[in-house]
């Protein structure tokens, strides 16, 4: 790795960032560390950040952002690069939702933002799962399995409490929050995994937790809801979705605590971490 440079690799596509600052490159190990390679073929996305006054964000394939400090250029530089990343693998279909595994089966958690995908994603590590995404369900139609997208866990600042075992070691504030994978399980990322169910989440106030098997048809459209392809690959669409939902069972969760409401889920689903 060149001073300046680092390269990681994602869903198969190589990228190269040219990032001069230190405290930048830092964060970048702590989101992409279980995807970082050494320097090798030619990379297919170029990414650049740049400090010229505001932080200067960008990728290619992707029109360039200005942000005016640095928690907003980290974030945006991973938003940029999902989307460089998913257009470069347009084979895949994608759903915005958390997903864990075991065994080669996955659990899929879809939804919008503040749904709790990310809190439930790291609760369920916490009792023995793996990682595929706390973002994004990559779905591969040909072999009928999610597959990895191994970046840090981003935390919100009010959910930090739930996890006591790793408070010290998140990195950043507000939407800029993340979990090294120093701090996780040398395993942690899950290999290509079965839908095994699909889990419909809403964060409760008022509580308690309540996991309510659902029909195939409403996790039909919460997937559809949070899919982030859905325009290109149009009414080649429904397969995927329909693949995804092949041999899964279908809950929603309403939950107010992440690691009892996991409880719920793994016995319903019979997973034994």
């Amino acid at each position: 790795m060149s001073s300046g440079t680092s390269r990681f690799e994602l869903l198969g596509v190589s990228i190269r960032l040219r990032a001069d600052e230190d405290e930048l490159r830092q964060r970048l190990e702590i989101c992409y560390g279980a995807s970082l390679t050494s320097p090798g073929a030619p990379a297919k996305i170029e990414a650049e950040v740049r400090r010229d006054g505001d932080w200067r964000v960008e990728v290619e394939g992707r029109e360039g952002r200005s942000l005016p400090d640095f928690e907003q250029a980290v974030r945006a530089l991973n938003h940029e690069l999902m989307h460089a990343v998913m257009r470069c693998r347009r084979d895949l279909f994608y759903v915005h939702a958390g997903v864990v595994g075991w065994r080669r089966q996955a659990l899929v958690f879809p939804g919008l933002s503040r749904a709790g995908k990310s809190t439930l994603v790291l609760a369920a590590l916490h009792a023995g799962a793996q990682l595929l995404s706390d973002e994004l369900l990559a779905y591969d139609p040909v072999a009928g399995r999610a597959v990895a997208f191994p970046r840090a866990l981003k935390i919100r600042d009010e959910c930090v409490d739930y996890f006591p075992r790793w408070r010290d070691a998140f990195v950043g504030t507000g939407e800029a929050r993340f979990l090294p994978f120093g701090s996780l399980d040398a395993d942690v990322v899950s290999e290509p995994a079965l839908v095994a169910a699909v889990v419909s989440p809403t964060w409760s106030a008022e509580g308690p937790n309540r996991l309510t098997p659902a029909g195939l048809g409403r996790a039909f459209l919460d997937l559809t809801a949070s899919a982030l392809n859905f325009g290109t690959h149009r009414e080649a669409s429904l397969d995927p979705l329909t693949a995804i939902l092949q041999r899964a069972q279908a809950f929603e969760l309403s939950w107010k605590e992440p690691h009892g409401a996991v409880e719920r889920i793994f016995e319903a689903v019979g997973w034994r971490p």
